[in-house]
Order: structure tokens, then C-alpha cells, then sequence
């Protein structure tokens, strides 16, 4: 009878050590898929490139100056009072304006936008690389493949253990795109 336990002993030990084993296993693309995860959440909110806070410079600026034009007449300065093109309650309507709009048509937009640039290349400085926007498309497709691999090996390594008679617990956000795919 000593014999027979001891037999089973040996089974049950090298069934554990096989079970850890596959348990590493099936670690080694989770570990993947955290660390691809990381990376995208780092690119996504990654700095935008020079050009494009260059363009989004100018195109906030642009706004600004059309919302101030679009309440200032310099006609307003220099027509009579109650004339046909201007009245004088129109003159009141240039201090309605914000600030930095009238600073625009008053000639200041390369200082604004020497400002601007400055002060934005100061708040990325120390953030990493910048991406453009097709340079951050290409870049997430790469890791999203690569996210969608390591879940495919995942599964597949689910399957075999759970073939092997192992029972494994998927994690609670993996891809149902896999788990219910009859062939990966």
C-alpha cells in the first residue's frame, strides 16, 4: 500500500509542477499584452509633433481674430456719428471683444505666436519623443497587432491546458474575439 501512495505522490508532484508550468506559461503573453498596454496608453498620450502645435497655434489664433472682427470696425473710429455706415453704439462693441482677438488685429500676432511657441515647447520639453498624427496611426497599429498576437498565443495556450485536463482562468478583460473562436 506504501508503494502505491508512493506512486501517486510521485504523479500528483510531477501533475503540480506541470501545472505551474503551464501557469508560467500562459504568464509570459500576459505579462506581453500589460506591457503593450503601457505602451499605448505612453503613445496615445504623447506629445503632438512641432508642426501640428504649430498648426493648432494658428488655427486658435485665427479663431481669436475672426470672433474680434467680427465686433470691431476700424470704420467705427473714424465715421461721424449716426452715419449710415457706422453709429457710435457700434464703437462700444470693439471693448467687447477678448483681449487677445484685438491684440491680433492690432499687430501683434508674431509676438503672440513667439509666445505661444515658447511657452508650448516648455510644457512638452521633458515628455518624450513627439508624434505626428500619421507617426502615432502607425505606431498604434504596430502595438495593436502586437497586443492582438500575444492574445492569440494566450489562448492558445488556455486551450492546450485546458486539453491537458489543466484548468485556467482567463482574465477578466481578455479578447472574446479569441476565446470564442473555434480556430486560431
Amino acid at each position: 500500500m506504501a508503494k502505491i501512495i508512493d506512486k501517486l505522490a510521485g504523479v500528483f508532484d510531477r501533475q503540480r509542477r506541470a501545472a505551474r508550468e503551464i501557469a508560467d506559461a500562459i504568464e509570459v503573453p500576459r505579462v506581453e499584452i500589460m506591457a503593450l498596454r503601457e505602451k499605448r496608453r505612453e503613445i496615445e498620450s504623447a506629445p503632438i509633433s512641432p508642426a501640428e502645435r504649430q498648426a493648432r497655434i494658428a488655427k486658435s489664433l485665427a479663431e481669436a481674430e475672426a470672433e474680434a472682427r467680427a465686433l470691431f470696425e476700424p470704420a467705427a473710429l473714424v465715421t461721424p456719428p449716426n452715419s449710415a455706415a457706422v453709429t457710435d453704439p457700434r464703437l462700444s462693441e470693439v471693448f467687447t471683444a477678448k483681449p487677445l482677438g484685438m491684440m491680433l488685429l492690432l499687430g501683434f500676432r508674431e509676438d503672440i505666436i513667439e509666445a505661444l511657441t515658447a511657452s508650448a515647447d516648455k510644457e512638452v520639453a521633458g515628455l518624450g519623443r513627439a508624434y505626428s498624427t500619421e507617426e502615432r496611426a502607425e505606431e498604434l497599429a504596430r502595438i495593436d497587432a502586437g497586443i492582438r498576437d500575444a492574445e492569440r498565443d494566450e489562448e492558445r495556450l488556455c486551450r492546450a491546458a485546458e486539453e491537458a485536463g489543466i484548468k485556467v482562468a482567463r482574465r477578466v478583460d481578455a479578447s472574446m474575439e479569441f476565446i470564442l473562436a473555434e480556430d486560431l
